[in-house]
C-alpha cells in the first residue's frame, strides 16, 4: 500500500468518526431538550396539584363552618 491510499484511508476513516461523532452530539442535544422539558412539566403539575389541594382545603374548612 502506497503512502497516498493509505493517507486517503485514514482521511475517510477520520471523516467517518467525525459524522458519527457529530450525530452522537445531536441525539445528546435532543435529550438534553427533553429532560428540561420534563423537568418543567414536573414543576407545573406540582404546582397545579398545590393549587388544587389549597382550593379543596378552603372549600372543605367553608363547607365545615356551614355545617
Amino acid at each position: 500500500m502506497s503512502e497516498a491510499e493509505r493517507l486517503a484511508k485514514l482521511e475517510t476513516r477520520t471523516e467517518e468518526q467525525e459524522r458519527r461523532l457529530q450525530n452522537i452530539e445531536n441525539k445528546l442535544d435532543r435529550l438534553l431538550e427533553m429532560a428540561n422539558l420534563g423537568r418543567g412539566s414536573i414543576w407545573l403539575l406540582l404546582k397545579v396539584a398545590a393549587f388544587v389541594s389549597a382550593i379543596g382545603a378552603a372549600f372543605a374548612w367553608a363547607w365545615e363552618k356551614i355545617n
